[in-house]
């Protein structure tokens, strides 16, 4: 009876000093939850980004193996379901999803995820996310820890943000000769998502290397943009059309015009339709965006529209033009050089020859009765560059490579735009032919156009 009482006595001795360990610990866990203030209903707004970079993914992945930090439901993580993991970051599969305080710069949520998950509201973490921000930097250490804060590595920005805060919603003047645009209205259905509506301008098509004073024509319209969640990067749009008409314009450098020079011969209509629609048919290709782009004209003009009074003049003309492409932005990081992006399109436009009769006062076509598929002339072009939208200097350069198939010519050049805090800058476009044959000589084998840049963006 004895050795039951005092067996009893120890038992309900340990189970006290359980509850009170227990007692002990909740108190103590709820101390330390209210070391920082509450901020749960915050956070939609806190700073949030993935680190894409895979280098340095490897690195912080490999931090957490050499200090067995992985978790899984608050258990230990097998050595099998590390190495599974580890070689899903080798492919590049795993990215981080990381969470800013909301009052400091320190660090609320880091997890492991799969780049497919990063898509998602609510991305599904591999292991057990990490929660305090003292406690990652006692996992991958200081320097990783400081390395994360100051970005100096690939990432994309998921912050959410109030519409009325982000870049260009509100009022865009975009004073720029070769490509000028004021966007005047806006507004949103939702709150997140985002339509503009601009004047646009346009002078000249790259692809076709036909810049802009050859044919005497300037696109003038209207642009509707959507966002369907509005961010940081103007650029990551939804969709975007263009609608506008050509409009007569003087030729500027009248001196470098070839011997058979290119006219405007009438009224056109100009369309442009691009948009990350591509995701639709496979996530994958989120991001890549196709953009598909016509001129062709409705009406032709007549002897006294020209204002021509050389004698037998004779000319060239454009009357349909037609692009797709498919843009990628974004690929990799080039460090402080911005980000790379690729791009590849075919094009193809008809050609027609004029001539002036000042006896019968009337304009001949001196392709009649040839089929129209005829005076085709196809391209095919592929065009990368770098990009970089921040700190005081921003830049956009692209370079672009392409070839005629019905002469087999080929052609290259450069188009750069230069903006000091997205204010002032400069735009340059120059492009060059080899091997153009003579009897096709209705425009010059080279060109350079440059314009100032003036914007005014709220």
């Amino acid at each position: 009876m004895k050795k039951i009482t005092l067996f009893l006595l120890l038992f309900t001795f340990l189970v006290n000093a359980q509850d009170n360990v227990q007692a002990e610990l909740d108190s103590l866990q709820n101390v330390y939850e209210n070391l920082e203030y509450n901020t749960i209903a915050f956070n939609d707004l806190k700073n949030k980004w993935f680190i894409n970079d895979p280098g340095f993914v490897r690195e912080l992945f490999n931090k957490f193996a050499v200090k067995n930090a992985f978790r899984v439901d608050g258990q230990s993580v097998d050595l099998q379901t590390v190495m599974q993991k580890a070689n899903e970051v080798f492919d590049g599969d795993v990215i981080v999803d990381l969470r800013r305080r909301y009052y400091d710069e320190e660090f609320d949520y880091f997890a492991f995820v799969s780049i497919k998950e990063a898509n998602k509201v609510k991305p599904k973490p591999l292991f057990d996310p990490i929660v305090d921000g003292f406690y990652l930097k006692e996992i991958i250490g200081t320097r990783l820890y400081d390395k994360i804060k100051e970005k100096s590595y690939f990432f994309s920005d998921v912050t959410k943000d109030a519409f009325e805060s982000e870049y260009g919603y509100y009022f865009d003047v975009n004073l720029d000769l070769l490509e000028p645009e004021i966007m005047f209205w806006s507004t949103t259905s939702s709150i997140r998502d985002k339509y503009l509506l601009s004047f646009k301008g346009k002078w000249g098509y790259d692809q076709i290397m036909l810049p802009g004073w050859y044919s005497a024509e300037y696109i003038a319209g209207m642009q509707l943009t959507y966002y369907k969640a509005v961010g940081e990067d103007p650029l990551d749009y939804t969709y975007r059309i263009f609608l506008g008409t050509g409009m007569d314009v003087s030729k500027p450098f009248v001196k470098e015009l070839p011997d058979l020079p290119i006219y405007r011969n009438g009224e056109t209509i100009y369309g442009n339709i691009s948009g990350d629609v591509l995701k639709f048919l496979w996530d994958e290709l989120e991001g890549y965006y196709l953009n598909f782009e016509m001129l062709t004209q409705y009406t032709d003009y007549q002897y006294k529209d020209y204002g021509i009074t050389d004698v037998d003049a004779k000319f060239n003309g454009v009357k349909n033009f037609m692009c797709l492409s498919v843009d990628k932005r974004k690929l990799f990081n080039l460090y402080d050089f911005g980000q790379f992006k690729v791009g590849a399109g075919l094009a193809t436009h008809d050609l027609y020859r004029y001539e002036i009769s000042q006896a019968t006062r009337s304009v001949i076509d001196l392709e009649e009765g040839r089929d129209e598929l005829d005076l085709f002339q196809h391209y095919g072009y592929i065009k990368f560059g770098v990009e970089n939208n921040g700190g005081l200097i921003q830049h956009d350069i692209n370079v672009l490579v392409g070839m005629n198939s019905l002469d087999t010519y080929l052609y290259s050049g450069l188009d750069a735009k230069f903006m000091i805090s997205n204010t002032f800058g400069f735009h340059v476009k120059a492009l060059s032919a080899f091997g153009v044959p003579d009897y096709r000589t209705w425009r010059n084998s080279s060109y350079v156009v440059f314009s100032p840049v003036l914007r005014i963006n709220y």
